[in-house]
């Protein structure tokens, strides 16, 4: 599953939505639930069961919420916690490889 949050629709106007693909099939979206906080440019990683998004802007204010999902179930996000200073435009990381040898 991927699953994808945030972003900006019309009018630039900041998101809290999150949809996910199946990675197995081809298709659309489907809705996964919402973040705690509409916002874009924030950052986002995972291991192979939960996903973060972290920080952002809703298009006046860098914000610093960090939000946790359960990938495998649907639903709103959690919150996590805060960064310790405001991010926007920010990268993630994994440590999480599957197996490689």
């Amino acid at each position: 599953r991927g699953v994808i949050g945030g972003g900006h629709g019309s009018n630039n106007i900041p998101l809290n939505t999150m949809e996910y693909i199946t990675m197995a099939n081809t298709g659309n979206t489907t809705d996964f639930g919402d973040l705690t906080v509409a916002r874009k440019d924030l950052t986002a990683f995972s291991s192979s069961v939960r996903g973060v998004f972290a920080g952002g802007h809703n298009g006046s204010n860098t914000l610093n919420p960090v939000d946790y999902i359960t990938i495998a179930s649907t639903g709103n996000a959690s919150d996590f916690g805060d960064l310790s200073t405001n991010a926007d435009q920010s990268a993630g990381a994994s440590n999480d490889h599957g197996g490689l040898q």
